[in-house]
């Protein structure tokens, strides 16, 4: 266990977090931001995209010094930031809105949305940096 722990808690970790808590706060904003005008998935996959290029540039160069071929590094991320993206954006649109139903108070549909939104992007994040760690970057 003590080997797992510190395989992960490392300098790429803090590197990550670093780079993922502005990209997730510009995300956050612009979703929301765009929310009404686009719904869900349009105002989510719109800023995913956005931030995942200064992602893609930052991590590969700071977070994961990686020497991989720019080419074969870009594919993988591209792929990991697309399951993750579904997955956790999927999970979220079903997971919330159930338990809102069966153990809070009766939200507005667009607050259970936009609570959602967030909580995909927090599984979004745990997802894509063992993607990144364990794939995307890897030489």
């Amino acid at each position: 266990m003590k080997k797992l722990f510190a395989f992960f808690w490392d300098r790429s970790l803090l590197f990550f977090v670093l780079i993922g808590a502005g990209n997730t706060i510009i995300t956050m904003v612009g979703s929301q931001l765009l929310f009404s005008s686009m719904g869900y998935w349009g105002s989510t996959a719109l800023m995913f995209a956005l931030t995942s290029i200064i992602s893609f540039i930052l991590n590969r160069k700071y977070s994961f010094q990686s020497k991989a071929p720019l080419l074969q590094s870009a594919v993988r991320f591209s792929v990991i930031i697309i399951v993750c993206y579904l997955l956790s954006f999927s999970i979220s649109k079903f997971l919330v809105p159930w338990v809102v139903q069966n153990y809070v108070q009766a939200l507005a549909k667009e607050t259970v949305a936009r609570i959602a939104m967030i909580v995909a992007q927090v599984l979004f994040t745990a997802l894509n940096y063992l993607g990144q760690r364990l794939w995307a970057f890897k030489e």
